[in-house]
């Protein structure tokens, strides 16, 4: 009766271990959907990952547009431009956006390079960590006879 309680318990365990990689990877593909779907995420659409995308032609000029007061602390204002999605440029209307910490926002923007216009896609960027500047402390030149606390 052991051995079958024993065999009964590993399929419970087995069960729970599938249940849980399910409901895992379920959630997992769930979050990666809401963020490629979102209107208005920086990305130009779930189709393209890149950063930057050939387009046929220039876009139009951008429109003008009012910068509203900033909503709250930790807030940068990204200007609107014309994204490239389905063949056609589509106007992005300016918008306040949370800041990330440890990143920097990377602005729209199309460049001709001699051959193509180029669509760099808007994204947030990780800084890189660079080590604090060492400064070595000035020792200050004193005329003869005088002292060093003279000049401070």
């Amino acid at each position: 009766m052991q051995a079958s309680a024993r065999v009964a318990r590993r399929v419970l365990i087995v069960a729970r271990m599938k249940i849980t990689r399910t409901i895992a990877l379920s959630l997992s593909l769930f979050s990666f959907g809401c963020a490629a779907v979102s209107a208005t995420t920086s990305q130009t659409s779930a189709a393209s990952q890149q950063l930057v995308i050939e387009v046929p032609s220039a876009p139009p000029d951008a429109k003008p547009e009012v910068k509203t007061p900033c909503p709250a602390p930790g807030h940068i204002w990204v200007a609107g431009y014309w994204d490239y999605i389905g063949g056609h440029h589509v106007w992005r209307d300016g918008r306040w956006v949370q800041g990330k910490v440890g990143y920097e926002y990377v602005r729209a923007r199309y460049e001709f390079d001699g051959k193509a216009w180029q669509f760099h896609v808007p994204h947030w960027h990780k800084r890189i960590a660079t080590a604090p500047v060492q400064v070595a402390p000035v020792q200050l030149a004193t005329a003869p006879g005088t002292s060093a606390a003279a000049h401070q």
